[in-house]
């Protein structure tokens, strides 16, 4: 067991990894700029993760971030990140639906066409030196991220959008993904009915 893990089994309590879906650790550290390869290490031991926010802690880079393959809820807001190793964001979370990353230090919006192959549907940019006084950012990253429906609580048609707890959120995406699987369904029969109606 990683020292990380002992700390955080004294802090937390005592539990199994495995057994854990969210993960928050704001303030858990101050001035940390990165993580240690042993964090990562313990980190990673959380495998079932869906939701992990390490906010307020002053990052400054995603070195020896961990990998969680099924993450889909990452928060890293209110930190000093730039941007520039958001490429790791991809290949760490590749199921990643909802980033939080407002209150940092980004300040090319560019950065974030990084995150284009991700199924991103929401995403949090606000306080960051690109999005302060643009009145376009969100119109530009719904065109850099076209999986995006949701940037800072607005739709692509400006209207708000209520955000709810990530519980709720996850189960709202999986009912999406089946309404998808069966609309397909539905219209594939649809077109076979009209192919055999002009036969």
């Amino acid at each position: 067991m990683s020292s990380f893990l002992k700390k955080l089994q004294e802090s937390l309590g005592k539990h199994s990894p495995k057994g854990i879906d969210e993960l928050v650790l704001d303030y858990y550290w101050k001035n940390k700029k990165s993580l240690t390869k042993d964090e990562k290490s313990g980190l990673e031991q959380y495998k079932n993760l869906v939701h992990l926010s390490l906010s307020n802690i002053g990052l400054k880079s995603l070195e020896n971030f961990p990998c969680i393959k099924d993450l889909y809820y990452l928060s890293i807001k209110n930190n000093e990140l730039n941007g520039n190793d958001f490429d790791l964001i991809p290949k760490l979370f590749p199921n990643l639906k909802k980033l939080k990353i407002s209150g940092n230090k980004i300040e090319k919006i560019n950065n974030l066409e990084k995150l284009r192959n991700l199924k991103l549907r929401k995403i949090e940019v606000k306080d960051n030196p690109f999005s302060i006084g643009n009145k376009t950012y969100k119109k530009k990253l719904f065109y850099l991220i076209p999986s995006l429906e949701i940037v800072d609580q607005e739709n692509e048609r400006g209207e708000e959008i209520e955000t709810t707890d990530y519980h709720n959120e996850q189960a709202e995406l999986e009912d999406d993904d089946d309404y998808t699987e069966e609309e397909e369904e539905e219209e594939y029969d649809d077109e076979n009915e009209e192919y055999d109606e002009d036969e």
